[in-house]
């Protein structure tokens, strides 16, 4: 038996965009890392570099073409608003699509975050450090000036498909040409874990204030902060795999909480009221924003703004019903020209015969899920 139900795209929209943000943040890190190597191109000109180089410029079209996907399919999403339908159409079985793209650009860009930037800076720190040209002027000494590769191995170091375990592997074997098949592939697995591992030691309180960074940066609340950067038990790796996840969860909740009060603030001085900074006021732990707004002229209205999509207006300083001149325009202007739609209007509390205060209960009662 099939049911009308009703899907608020445009939250969907806010909150995916929220991911896309977070995301290009870790382009630009990938960024950073290829203009350090092309700075430093006269003294490292190497083929292992710029085969570096060129892993991670994949890495980051790969990440880039994901951004881009789920930015479209936000923006779309976001055109369509809030779409009542029968719960047996093809379109809502396919509602959460754009939210399945984002939590997988999510877990993409935590583990670009906690682990592939990290392979990829231990080996061109190591490139950096090791003498490459040692070791090959010592397999010429060995080989008659030339360097060569077994076939058996050269095949093997072809089929390795992660160019980072492939370099490691390929400098375990510089170290020791006498290793051949699984055992060269073990040493350089070895070799790769080791190395990783002491940079996960060695950078440990850099990324842990690199994530603090982050999270400041982003207006997350200073305890939240403090929750998510202690020390936890487990490896570096494991500590701040854990941080990274958490700061991303908690940096993509705060630009939604942001971007649902801007819509608010915009739509409340579109109505003539001024709201100052100061009477802005974040209760976390009750997930909402109260903020009071004045006019020249004496009337005041105070918001409660929930994330979950409840909005509680309180007017005060209006005679009559005057308040309606200024309720009824605010709520079209969420929903025509913010996008923000009133599933649900409740009247709490009215007296028409005298300097009033209204309060109206605005909910949302669908939001994403459904």
């Amino acid at each position: 038996m099939s049911r009308q139900v009703q899907v608020d795209y445009q939250q969907i929209a806010i909150q995916c965009n929220s991911v896309c943000e977070v995301a290009r943040a870790r382009l630009q890190e990938l960024d950073d890392m290829i203009a350090r190597i092309e700075a430093s191109s006269s003294r490292i000109a190497t083929e292992q570099v710029q085969q570096l180089a060129e892993a991670i410029r994949q890495e980051r079209s790969l990440l880039d073409r994901q951004i881009n996907n789920v930015s479209k399919k936000a923006d779309a999403d976001a055109q369509m608003g809030l779409v009542q339908m029968d719960d047996m159409e093809a379109r809502y079985a396919h509602r959460n699509d754009t939210i399945k793209a984002a939590e997988q650009l999510q877990q993409t860009v935590d583990a670009l975050a906690s682990q592939r930037l990290m392979e990829f800076e231990s080996l061109l720190e190591m490139l950096l450090k090791e003498s490459i040209e040692d070791y090959q002027r010592k397999l010429r000494e060995q080989s008659s000036g030339v360097v060569t590769v077994d076939s058996r191995t050269q095949t093997m170091l072809e089929g390795i498909s992660d160019e980072v375990l492939r370099q490691f592997t390929y400098l375990a074997y510089l170290r020791d040409n006498a290793l051949v098949g699984d055992k060269l592939l073990k040493a350089g697995e070895l070799l790769m874990e080791q190395t990783v591992n002491q940079t996960y030691e060695t950078r440990y309180e850099q990324e842990r204030a690199k994530i603090r960074a982050e999270l400041e940066a982003s207006r997350v609340a200073p305890e939240t902060v403090a929750k998510v950067t202690e020390s936890a038990q487990g490896t570096a790796h494991e500590k701040l795999a854990a941080m990274r996840r958490s700061a991303t969860v908690e940096i993509v909740g705060e630009k939604v909480r942001q971007k649902s009060l801007k819509i608010i603030m915009d739509a409340i001085r579109q109505r003539g009221f001024v709201v100052d900074k100061k009477n802005i006021k974040i209760k976390r732990d009750t997930n909402e924003v109260i903020l009071v707004a004045l006019k020249a002229s004496g009337e005041k209205a105070e918001f409660r703004i929930f994330l979950d999509g409840k909005f509680i207006y309180d007017f005060h300083g209006y005679a009559g019903q005057a308040c309606q001149k200024d309720i009824e325009p605010f709520m079209h202007d969420l929903e025509e020209v913010y996008g923000i739609h009133i599933t649900k209007q409740t009247e709490i509390w009215s007296n028409p015969d005298k300097i009033a205060t209204m309060k109206y209960q605005a909910t949302n009662t669908n939001k994403n899920k459904k």
